[in-house]
């Protein structure tokens, strides 16, 4: 139902991934909403920015609390990020810790300052798999992709919308997989703050 009218339809479509609400309860269930912050630097020389990167990739590190980053489009900003709070954290706070474990990586840019700073939700799932499928009668789904979104939702959503047509090509090698949620969880991650903590420390004994 909107201001202009209501809408009907033979086939919904739910693709909320970090942002599943109370709308859909049982898919609510089972998204980890966790956030990503990043931030941006000032403008930097081209000459630090050939040295720091100097193929120009885009760079994961291996920690279990990890953290991402590349050059800006135009290799003049550094774009740092990572997962540096269990909950919602104000940018204005995420920023300085995002700044010195930038700092550690990148020592020379101890005296660079941040000019933008912002944060998003990624969708997790219990079995660190995305899904996609139908969950009733005109209900379908496609969300969880786990921090890899930008790759995997053009493809899932793709597929998701093959299989809403009935045309063949929409099979995947997930279909028909559980889609887990746990006893307790109703879609608020209460667990998060010790997962980091146990995860830091796993980091910091390199296990």
């Amino acid at each position: 139902m909107t201001a202009l009218g209501t809408l009907e339809a033979r086939d919904v479509l739910i693709a909320t991934n970090g942002y599943t609400s109370k709308l859909t309860p049982w898919l609510q269930r089972r998204i980890i909403p966790i956030g990503s912050y990043l931030i941006a630097t000032e403008i930097l020389g081209p000459e630090v920015a050939e040295r720091l990167i100097p193929k120009n990739r885009v760079v994961s590190d291996t920690r279990k609390m990890v953290f991402y980053y590349r050059l800006s489009e135009d290799r003049r900003r550094m774009i740092f990020g990572g997962r540096v709070a269990p909950q919602k954290s104000d940018p204005r706070v995420s920023a300085p810790r995002l700044h010195t474990h930038m700092t550690q990586i990148f020592p020379e840019l101890a005296p660079i300052k941040v000019t933008h700073s912002w944060m998003g939700y990624v969708a997790y799932t219990f079995d660190t798999l995305p899904h996609l499928g139908r969950q009733n009668d005109g209900i379908n789904y496609c969300l969880g992709y786990c921090g890899s979104g930008v790759s995997l939702a053009s493809y899932f959503g793709t597929k998701i919308a093959q299989q809403i047509l009935g045309r063949s090509e929409g099979g995947t090698a997930l279909d028909g997989v559980s889609f887990q949620t746990r006893p307790l969880y109703d879609g608020n991650p209460w667990f998060l703050g010790a997962a980091i903590s146990y995860y830091r420390a796993r980091d910091s004994l390199r296990i």
